[in-house]
Order: C-alpha cells, then structure tokens, then sequence
C-alpha cells in the first residue's frame, strides 16, 4: 500500500483504505455516543452532540465516495 492510497491507480488499493476510514469513524462515533450519554453538563453533551454529527458526514462522505466508484485523486493527500 502507498503513503497516500488515495493517489493510487489501483481501484482496490483506494477502496480498502476508504472502508479503514469509515471503521475507524465508526468505531469513534461509539465512543462519542459513549461518552455522550454519561455526559451531565449540557453544554459539553451539546460540543459532544457536534462531534457526532461531524463524525456521521465524514462516514457518509466516505460512503459515497466508494458509491461513486473511488475515483483516484492525483493530489490527495489523506493518509490512512
């Protein structure tokens, strides 16, 4: 695997690292949930709540970056 996978020419290569970075979002987004709910100050269950949201539209924008087929992305410079 590349430095920056996104770069890549190979359409599994950019794929895979798409699904890491959705599990890891995932798995962040249960820890926020987590830490939501045991949260009693409404002024950081809001900041937490933010976060959430902020982590869902990551996820989602992954998604549907493999939707429309992980198109390769010469100046990219996410890294897994």
């Amino acid at each position: 695997m590349s430095a920056i996978p996104f770069r890549s020419y190979r359409l599994s290569e950019r794929r895979d690292a798409a699904d890491k970075l959705i599990r890891q979002r995932k798995k962040e987004l249960a820890t926020l949930e987590k830490r939501w709910r045991g949260e009693k100050i409404a002024k950081r269950q809001r900041l937490l709540m933010t976060r959430m949201q902020a982590t869902r539209n990551h996820i989602v924008s992954w998604q549907n970056y493999i939707a429309d087929g992980c198109p390769r992305v010469a100046n990219a410079t996410t890294r897994v």
